[in-house]
């Protein structure tokens, strides 16, 4: 079994897939969770069209369902998979491979995106360790979702570059304009990945060192680091959150932001968030703006994260009367979270300022975090457009001074370029 025998041997529902055996040069592996999907085989042409990079790649498609899905789910799964198998029969190399899996019956309790990739993710892993390479890469993609053609080389060439790297996420643009979706479904991806580019600027000024993307079609990991952290949840939304904020604080985690990844806006009811769930109630609604969390709650994070490294070393009284005079929302958030009994913990497995803090933002992680925004939006600061919130932040950090009319296509291009590491300060 490789280097993945620990892993396998508490895995026991895995079967392997495929019976071929893999290419020793075997580096890159993509997992595509397909369900209901017309359209796969324009993503596989995708990735075919990217440059080639020096190892080898598999694609592996787990097209899935649940045991009681429709019957037009089923009709249009199995079109998928013909489509995809006439296309795939024209387009093979030696050195790129795809892979179909075909799961139907999948446990209705379980069933969703979160087990799919972890069956299509956990078949990567058992290939790699096939060939004993537990550096190996495993990427995650969607079905509804394009790429650069650099995709593969731009990945190779930052583990050239950070050899140590554990994972990473990769730059990723919604399509803002054409003729594919109505025009408010553009303007509602517009200011969904504003909302999103915001939360992750604005924890990042705040001074929250493990703020990333997590988003599934954008992401990959060595297949040594997939098993050592208990590889993909089976979470029907948010499979990319969790997992990845497992993975993240465990340093070496880099941003690929030389190619692009491109998700679709398109509507979808299958998860309770993100982009399809968000533009669906968009679209439902006859509201022109999508809301965000207000700036104060991340100034309240900011002023809490400032006095951390004070808390080291200080015995619980002293931390107790630092919290009680925090303003209200931090107080009370913390208080409920016994923030008091956690930092004495954590100081007695410290034996230094930054073990403290590496320990600290493990327990007060990405989950804390939108907790404490949902709860201070909801009692304290309530939600407001993300334009609003975006411009404010712009303007915090010193990115736009006098440009008031700015649209909300240019906002997103602005803070697009900030993220893509430019200084666009005026």
């Amino acid at each position: 079994m490789g280097f993945a025998e620990h892993y396998f041997s508490k895995q026991k529902r895995f079967a392997p897939c495929f019976t071929e055996p893999p290419s020793d040069e075997l580096r890159y592996i993509v997992v595509i969770p397909a369900y209901c999907e017309p359209l796969l085989t324009d993503s596989l042409k995708s990735l075919w069209n990217c440059a080639r990079p020096k190892g080898h790649v598999e694609v592996i498609v787990v097209v899935n369902s649940p045991e009681d899905a429709s019957v037009e789910v089923r009709k249009i799964n199995a079109s998928s998979m013909e489509s995809a198998r006439d296309w795939i029969s024209d387009h093979t190399e030696v050195q790129f491979r795809f892979r179909l899996m075909y799961i139907p019956d999948m446990p209705a309790k379980d069933a969703g995106v979160g087990l799919a990739r972890k069956t299509g993710m956990d078949e990567a892993l058992h290939r790699f360790s096939m060939v004993d390479n537990p550096g190996g890469i495993i990427l995650s993609f969607d079905a509804d979702s394009l790429c650069a053609v650099n995709y593969f080389t731009a990945v190779e060439e930052t583990l050239e570059i950070r050899p140590k790297t554990r994972g990473f996420d990769i730059y990723f643009e919604h399509p803002v304009s054409g003729n594919e979706f109505p025009e408010k479904v553009y303007r509602g991806a517009v200011l969904y990945e504003m909302h999103l580019r915001y939360l992750n600027q604005f924890l990042r000024f705040s001074g929250f060192p493990f703020a990333y993307h997590t988003v599934g079609s954008c992401f990959g990991v060595r297949a040594s680091v997939y098993a050592a952290q208990g590889g993909m949840n089976r979470r029907k939304a948010g499979e990319d959150f969790y997992f990845l904020h497992k993975i993240i604080p465990l340093g070496e985690f880099a941003e690929i932001s030389g190619t692009c990844v491109f998700p679709s806006p398109r509507v979808s009811s299958r998860v309770p968030f993100g982009t399809g769930v968000t533009i669906r109630k968009f679209m439902e609604s006859d509201e022109e703006d999508i809301v965000t969390y207000a700036p104060e709650c991340f100034r309240l994070l900011q002023s809490f994260f400032t006095q951390i490294n004070g808390f080291y070393q200080r015995p619980p009284e002293t931390v107790e009367s630092v919290i009680s005079q925090l303003p209200q929302p931090l107080e009370s958030y913390l208080t409920s979270i016994h923030a008091v009994s956690a930092i004495s913990e954590i100081n007695a497995n410290s034996s230094s300022a930054s073990a403290f803090a590496n320990r600290f933002f493990r327990w007060f992680d990405a989950f804390r975090v939108v907790k404490f925004l949902n709860r201070t939006s909801s009692i304290y600061f309530p939600r407001i457009p993300v334009r609003n919130a975006v411009h404010s932040l712009l303007k915090l950090t010193g990115n736009i001074t006098a440009q008031e009319n700015l649209s909300d296509l240019e906002l997103l291009i602005i803070i697009r370029k900030i993220e893509k590491g430019y200084d666009i300060r005026a």
